[in-house]
């Protein structure tokens, strides 16, 4: 019952947090292709019962952090000055709105268009017991899904990239998750990124998570720059 109760909990929290709306532009779908692999089998077949089961353990276990990470005492710290040095000679149209303690920057062009969520998380008064790389890894986890998952008609099929970086030193830790997206109906093309970058330093978790989609590849080049701003501007 309690796994129920902070399941609903999490879901309200994403609800919250994220930016509204998908990113464009949106394109059609084309048809897949499948692929055929001979693989030795080294172990006894997984029921599709136990496939299902352990899914939804997983999604229970993340929601359940979720909940009790937003839960535990955590104050949202003002990112104002990491957004306005960010955003400096920022290529893109632009505008910024505080939601929630969370820096919300809409982007787009003639192109194309995305979204950058920037937020610096208080943990000094948290009650939260988990360790440092248990809270990067999950809270990095799920943000990158939370972001990737605005994409129109994007899937993890379309990435042609996937790194997921994940270390600490100390009492100090960093993340950072990204994927590049090439995709092509045979007559438009799109070109795309999703990135989340984190530090945990001195009892704070800055974030800044976005994704842009555009028909030019440029974009996908300034975009990733725009995010590498970010990165240099958080202290850790």
């Amino acid at each position: 019952m309690k796994k129920a109760y902070l399941a609903a909990i999490a879901a309200m929290i994403t609800m919250t947090v994220t930016a509204c709306g998908t990113i464009s532009p949106p394109v059609q779908t084309p048809p897949e292709t499948a692929v055929t692999e001979a693989v030795e089998p080294t172990e006894e077949p997984t029921s599709p019962k136990e496939v299902i089961d352990r899914s939804e353990e997983e999604q229970i276990k993340s929601n359940t952090f979720i909940a009790e990470f937003f839960d535990s005492n955590i104050l949202f710290a003002d990112v104002q000055n990491l957004v306005a040095e960010s955003m400096k000679n920022c290529t893109f149209e632009n505008q910024t709105e505080a939601s929630n303690g969370i820096q919300k920057i809409s982007l787009k062009n003639s192109n194309g268009g995305g979204i950058l969520n920037v937020m610096c998380i208080d943990l000094s008064q948290s009650s939260i017991s988990y360790g440092l790389e248990y809270i990067l890894e999950n809270f990095g986890n799920y943000y990158f899904g939370l972001t990737a998952a605005q994409m129109n008609g994007i899937t993890e099929d379309d990435f042609v990239s996937n790194y997921r970086m994940i270390n600490s030193v100390l009492s100090k830790g960093k993340y950072q998750r990204y994927s590049s997206v090439q995709k092509t109906d045979g007559i438009a093309a799109q070109f795309g990124y999703t990135e989340t970058y984190a530090v945990l330093a001195e009892g704070k978790l800055t974030v800044v998570s976005g994704a842009f989609l555009s028909s030019d590849m440029m974009d996908r080049q300034n975009f990733m720059q725009l995010i590498a701003k970010f990165a240099e501007n958080i202290k850790y």
